[in-house]
């Protein structure tokens, strides 16, 4: 991105006005995952978890017979932690001035930028600078377990049975899951809002209020976030407008880096193939960026809802 300067702010016709300054909270609210899913420690070199590879069953035995031998399989899963980083730069004049809180707002998006990039890696595996696959990562769009949303008759359900037909999918298995809510685009909410079941009754349990980003349908949980449908940045639209699946016990995250944040004054930057030098030319840089892995012990843990091809 270009610099931001005092030409470029006049010429947009910014304004002096204060900005508030909650950035990590607005950034914790935004992200879908961290609304669903469980969390782990995690240092900077990863982490290992083991997952459940068979169910022990017991028998039951008669006086003096042979106790049976039952499989309870463990497997070791490890986790490489990835960074998401990005960077901003502006003239210093630009920081002097500082109108409408404009720098604030740039650190703002910065962060959200982060969330999305961490929302996008977890569910679709994808880097949105470019587009393509991150290399080595596992995500829930991996999941075999699909709905094609509009297959229920409305007089059958419609979008009521196409969930339900989907929580069977992530239930119905012999892996014993739980199904312990929902990520949902936002385009999908007005669908959620006039969803009915068989007898008539909404599905969705919350008033109708399109600012709240965590609803209720079939007394679970509905996240809602951008990058449920992948199309983020340069990463193309899936056509998945919904997630669900046992997001508490099968998707689990943490960071061995916060979001931090930095400045300077003195660095050389490449802008698009341009090296800038910040101090020959008085201009200063931001950068954001958080260290962070994750697991996802069973896919088919999760189902996925998504449009006609």
């Amino acid at each position: 991105m270009a610099a931001t300067t005092l030409s470029s702010l006049e010429s947009s016709g910014i304004l002096p006005k204060p900005m508030a300054q909650e950035i990590i909270k607005k950034v914790n609210e935004e992200s879908v995952v961290q609304k669903l899913a469980g969390t782990m420690p995690m240092s900077i070199t990863g982490a290992s978890v083991a997952v459940q590879t068979g169910q022990a069953q017991a028998g039951i035995v008669g006086e003096g017979e042979a106790k049976p031998v039952t499989n309870a399989g463990v497997a070791v899963k490890n986790i490489k932690p990835i960074k998401a980083a990005a960077i901003v730069y502006w003239s210093k004049e630009a920081r002097l001035a500082n109108p409408l809180g404009y720098l604030d707002f740039l650190q703002e998006q910065l962060t959200g930028a982060i969330t999305r990039a961490f929302d996008l890696a977890l569910l679709h595996g994808k880097n949105a600078i470019n587009g393509q696959t991150i290399s080595g990562v596992e995500h829930v769009n991996q999941t075999t377990n699909r709905v094609e949303l509009g297959t229920a008759a409305k007089d059958a359900g419609g979008l009521a049975t196409d969930l339900l037909a989907g929580y069977d999918l992530v239930t119905g298995s012999d892996k014993d899951f739980d199904f312990t809510g929902f990520a949902a685009d936002k385009v999908f909410r007005s669908k959620l809002l006039g969803a009915v079941d068989v007898q008539g009754r909404p599905i969705y349990s919350n008033p109708l209020n399109f600012k709240d980003d965590l609803g209720t349908a079939f007394g679970l949980p509905v996240a809602y976030g951008k990058a449920v449908s992948g199309k983020i940045g340069a990463a193309e639209d899936t056509k998945v407008r919904a997630f669900g699946g046992d997001f508490t016990n099968n998707l689990k995250y943490g960071f061995a880096e916060n979001i931090s944040f930095s400045r300077t004054d003195v660095a050389t930057i490449v802008d698009n193939g341009q090296t800038v030098n910040l101090w020959q030319n008085n201009m200063e840089a931001f950068l954001v960026e958080a260290i962070f892995g994750w697991v996802i012990t069973d896919k088919d843990a999760f189902v996925a809802y998504e449009d006609k091809a």
